[in-house]
């Protein structure tokens, strides 16, 4: 289970990373597009405004972008013309971040990047390339421009992402809150299993221990109570059989080892055939035994027959087994559309609301579990059966009021 745990948060921590790397990438890819799109939009000016200060030219300033130029030593080139020129206090300081790239210019690359620059209220997109005059590389020239549009469509894109990040992580966070909570529900339900099984087990174990014991020292001589020993002996091995045989039955249907045909049933035969020794079982434990005209009177189904009467033993069972003297138990039927529905009920001590939601899971036989015989699997084995078959079972209950169980099938 550990494992399994650190696997899942493993498998989260990934989804994250893989997530927050999405988004850094989506960012670099923002900034390579805007890149070269400005590239593709401002270069032929700049390659003009070059090969003009090239020759000496004075250039008019525009609002649009910022024209810097140097010489091979670094040294500024004064390309405005004298009447619109102005100076600016950060000059200096955009000076020595440009002339930091100049040996790159100068050696007869293009460069292009998105920066602050002392001066802008935003990031700027810089472009600088060779100054060219008579094919000999003489300096460098730099167009700078406002980049509002990046930095906009960069601010939404992180709101986006710190959205999304959010979310995703809260996400993960259900996730794996989700996940140690059904783990500790899984880790108590083991433990509640371990339990019961062990009580089950030991039981049917201790007595026979006892009698045995007690029949190999020959404390009891009297032949009547020795019978009486060895009948428990057999009762108490065969409630062991058949604990064993529910749990394998069981492990069987929980790891879909068990095939089921289905075929059409003859669904009254199927009535016919659960109902006549239980007929009998009601008369010698004083019950109140019921059973529908509707019931008598199903259509066929499509189904497996031997899985069905299975399954309708389990629950005649465990209306027997908790319905009081002179009590009732009822087998009844509805048909609705394309299904049909068989109906167990008793007038027993009922399901509390807080045992019913887990009533098909293992052992859940309530307070009445060790005042009573079976395995306390006959449940789960029914709801797993059900469900391999496409069926359903439902249970309706209340303290003091009865239970009774439905099943659905499918008709023919």
């Amino acid at each position: 289970m550990k494992r399994l745990f650190s696997s899942k948060l493993w498998i989260a921590f990934v989804i994250l990373a893989i997530f927050i790397s999405g988004q850094l990438l989506g960012a670099f890819a923002i900034k390579h597009y805007f890149i070269e799109s400005k590239i593709e939009e401002l270069q032929p000016s700049l390659s003009l405004i070059g090969e003009e200060v090239a020759d000496g030219e004075k250039i008019s300033r525009t609002n649009d972008f910022l024209i810097k130029a140097y010489d091979v030593h670094g040294q500024e080139i004064d390309v405005y013309s004298d009447d619109l020129a102005r100076s600016s206090s950060d000059d200096a300081k955009v000076n020595e971040k440009l002339t930091s790239h100049l040996p790159k210019i100068i050696s007869g690359k293009t460069d292009a990047e998105i920066r602050e620059v002392p001066g802008y209220s935003s990031q700027a997109i810089i472009i600088g390339q060779p100054l060219i005059q008579d094919n000999k590389v003489t300096g460098g020239i730099y167009l700078l421009k406002e980049a509002r549009a990046y930095q906009a469509a960069l601010n939404g894109f992180y709101l986006v992402f710190f959205v999304t990040l959010a979310v995703g992580t809260l996400i993960i966070l259900v996730f794996l809150w989700t996940f140690i909570k059904e783990k500790n529900q899984l880790e108590q339900m083991r433990k509640d299993y371990v339990a019961n099984i062990s009580h089950e087990l030991k039981s049917p174990l201790a007595s026979i221990k006892a009698l045995t014991e007690t029949l190999s020292d020959h404390v009891v001589t009297d032949p009547q109570k020795i019978d009486q020993y060895y009948s428990i002996i057999l009762r108490e091995s065969a409630r062991l059989e058949k604990l064993i045989a529910d749990l394998l039955e069981l492990s069987r249907l929980q790891h879909k080892k068990t095939a089921f045909t289905k075929t059409k049933v003859d669904t009254n035969e199927v009535i016919k055939e659960v109902t006549e020794p239980f007929a009998i079982l009601a008369d010698e434990m004083d019950l109140q035994f019921h059973i529908t005209d509707q019931a008598k009177n199903l259509p066929a189904t499509y189904s497996n027959k031997d899985r069905i009467i299975q399954v309708l033993t389990i629950l005649l069972d465990n209306a027997f087994k908790f319905t009081p003297v002179q009590g009732n138990v009822t087998i009844d039927a509805k048909v609705t559309g394309r299904k049909a529905g068989i109906i167990v009920s008793d007038d027993g001590p009922g399901i509390s609301k807080e045992i019913l939601p887990k009533i098909f899971g293992r052992f859940n036989k309530e307070d009445l579990s060790h005042t009573s015989v079976g395995s306390g699997l006959g449940l789960s084995i029914a709801f797993e059966i059900m469900e391999q078959l496409g069926e359903n079972i439902s249970v309706e209950s209340q303290t003091d009021s009865g239970t009774t169980f439905t099943i659905t099938l499918k008709r023919a």
